[in-house]
């Protein structure tokens, strides 16, 4: 029995949908994300930003700084380093995300556009925030373009930032 407890144990992550909590290293920071970084007793060296499309951020003392494709803990640490090349002694740097970067439904549904993304949203509660699913909408046409990639979803397929979400429409 306890064989098949750590079998199931050991294949978890692969089989378990993908959600991010707010402090999720496998996060990466993405365009459209708002960040705020903070150095400890260092207030003039606080920022907040919204991280642009190319991926960059302005810091005081270092300029530019890319963020883009990093979790807010790999920014600390090369922010930190940074630091500590001749500006500061023991930088302690914490960089938190603010607000994620919106997802975005299309097709058939009520209220398409732009929307906030919330942790632990899945795909049947981005329509429910989109106004619902008008009366030619699929119930199994729909996608989600994710990094480039197309995904075939279903209500409870999880949504991740940059999320656009596609809903068919039924051919009658």
């Amino acid at each position: 029995m306890a064989i098949r407890i750590l079998t199931l144990v050991a294949w978890l992550p692969l089989i378990a949908p993908l959600t991010l909590s707010a402090n999720d290293d496998r996060y990466q920071i993405g365009a459209g994300d708002s960040i705020s970084i903070s150095v400890f007793n260092e207030p003039e060296l606080s920022v907040r930003a919204q991280v642009a499309q190319s991926g960059l951020i302005r810091f005081p003392l270092l300029g530019d700084i890319r963020a883009l494709d990093k979790s807010p803990r790999k920014l600390a640490e090369e922010l930190e380093a940074a630091l500590l090349d001749g500006y500061l002694v023991n930088p302690a740097v914490t960089v938190t995300i603010e607000t994620y970067r919106p997802i975005y439904i299309k097709g058939a549904v009520k209220d398409a556009g732009r929307h906030e993304f919330l942790f632990d949203l899945n795909v049947e509660q981005a329509i429910a925030i989109s106004g619902g699913l008008t009366d030619r909408a699929s119930k199994d046409s729909w996608l989600i373009l994710r990094e480039g990639k197309e995904i075939k979803a279903r209500g409870d397929t999880m949504v991740m930032p940059g999320d656009v979400i596609s809903i068919g429409e039924s051919v009658f």
